[in-house]
């Protein structure tokens, strides 16, 4: 084992002993009826400190798991140290949507495969455009889908009394945001307009 290893097992067990609230006296005699007479973890061995740590489990001591930093899979490992990152993660969590979310929009329009690999400010302005976009038209179908409701109808009955539509039309901005225009109350049109940013 190495010095490392040791260092991160006397870690433990001294995390352990605040834990379980072992007092001077108690964790000395505790570690002399493990060891067979030590009474510091400075004098044990290496197989030592495993009875005691085990000796410590055995009488309740939890490790806790680390904290990942990444609270999401795929998050880059450098979000904390760039600005731009953190702004990516800020629309996906609007989004609800995943880190392989905004991967596959960076590898479609660089060919990086990952967020975390773009290294370019320009590569990451423009997937920071390109979420905007697409939040944009998430809140205007949402609007239009609750102005719908309002009128007991549906985002279907729009396809019926507009067949002039066009196919994607649910994911055209200019139409979404026309749509909106015609069936949202204007004050209810200008707070999501002002929400959505312009078109």
């Amino acid at each position: 084992m190495t010095a490392t290893n040791r260092k991160k097992v006397l870690a433990q067990i001294h995390i352990a002993r605040k834990q379980l609230a072992l007092d001077e006296d108690t964790y000395r005699q505790m570690i002399a009826t493990v060891t067979g007479g030590k009474r510091s973890c400075s004098d044990c061995n290496v197989a030592e400190l495993f009875q005691v740590l085990q000796h410590l489990k055995d009488r309740g001591f939890k490790a806790r798991p680390k904290k990942r930093v990444a609270q999401h899979p795929g998050t880059p490992h450098n979000l904390g140290r760039e600005p731009m990152l953190q702004k990516v993660e800020a629309l996906l969590a609007e989004m609800k949507a995943p880190w392989s979310y905004a991967d596959a929009i960076a590898k479609q329009q660089t060919g990086i495969a990952k967020v975390a690999w773009l290294k370019k400010p320009e590569h990451l302005r423009a997937l920071i455009a390109a979420l905007d976009v697409e939040l944009e038209k998430r809140r205007l179908l949402d609007s239009l889908e609750t102005a719908m409701k309002a009128r007991a109808m549906s985002l279907d009955d729009i396809e019926r009394l507009h067949p002039e539509l066009p196919q994607n039309w649910r994911r055209n901005r200019k139409c979404l945001g026309r749509l909106c225009a015609h069936y949202m109350m204007p004050e209810a049109w200008l707070e999501a307009h002002r929400e959505g940013g312009s078109q």
